[in-house]
């Protein structure tokens, strides 16, 4: 089976870049519009909707999104497993990870690697939404996600994560140590996207916390810089605040919440074998 073209329309697919998946795949660009042009002749109908600035897929395009990852996986999978039965540990794994996991993921790769130097690895790093979606059409073999925003997909725990509420050091507090969230009723809330911070609105929705919203961010360090500059409170998860816990003040909360951070896959039953052992291997390792 060729899944050449099918490998380059994902690539574009992923960087919305003819450009940048002739550079990946050791082509000229004219021979990747060429494989497109063959691709759209083939099924009668555009992929990608092109403009000087960017590329897009089209709706025809969204659609075979899956079905074409689904195509690609399934030859990967065979590759490795006529290498498992050469004998050869063999195969390349994508990994859907969200920020704050970036402090174990050297780790966890190098480790994985000293005992399975031939198997190689693919980082796709986004949000909890793009994490879901990448897991469902295919994008990604294996995701990092809390418990809190899974949509049903096989999930397994590897660890707990405390939430933590993160204030300016100038800001006072009966404590040092920690906080009642109670006593932040209608105080300036920085907020991140739902899909950054669903189980800081789960612990506020569970208190049934009315706080006023003054900031809407996307990323980690952003928010911590408008809470360090005064704009209002976070809760965030204690690894997030990884490498800042010195900007700001971080309390733990009362009472206690924590995200649940685990693995997901689409379908476990349809893992390729270098897959099914990074799936295990980080299911067991020892997050400290």
């Amino acid at each position: 089976m060729d899944t050449f073209s099918y490998r380059v329309f994902l690539t574009i697919a992923k960087y919305k870049s003819f450009q940048k998946a002739a550079e990946l795949h050791h082509v000229t660009p004219p021979a990747i519009s060429h494989l497109v042009k063959q691709l759209e002749k083939e099924f009668g109908f555009s992929l990608f909707v092109r403009n000087h600035r960017s590329v897009s897929l089209t709706t025809a395009g969204e659609t075979l999104l899956s079905p074409i990852a689904d195509i690609v996986k399934r030859e990967d999978a065979l590759r490795q497993l006529v290498a498992e039965v050469n004998g050869l540990d063999q195969g390349h794994v994508r990994l859907g990870i969200f920020n704050s996991m970036c402090k174990y993921l050297p780790d966890v790769i190098r480790g994985f690697n000293d005992k399975y130097p031939h198997i190689t690895f693919e980082i796709y790093q986004g949000s909890y939404e793009d994490i879901i979606y990448w897991l469902k059409t295919g994008i990604v073999d294996i995701g990092f996600l809390s418990q809190t925003v899974n949509p049903g997909l096989p999930f397994y725990e590897i660890f707990s994560d405390p939430l933590m509420c993160i204030l300016s050091k100038e800001t006072h507090t009966e404590s040092e140590s920690e906080i009642r969230l109670e006593t932040l009723a209608n105080a300036p809330f920085v907020m991140q996207r739902e899909s950054c911070d669903a189980d800081a609105r789960r612990i506020m929705d569970k208190l049934n916390l009315e706080v006023r919203t003054i900031c809407h961010v996307v990323d980690d360090k952003t928010t911590v810089e408008m809470v360090k500059s005064g704009f209002g409170f976070a809760i965030m998860p204690r690894l997030t605040m990884y490498g800042m816990e010195q900007e700001v003040k971080m309390l733990k909360i009362l009472p206690e919440g924590n995200r649940l951070i685990g693995v997901s896959v689409r379908d476990e039953q349809e893992l390729a074998p270098a897959v099914k052992k990074v799936f295990e291997y980080i299911r067991d390792y020892r997050y400290e």
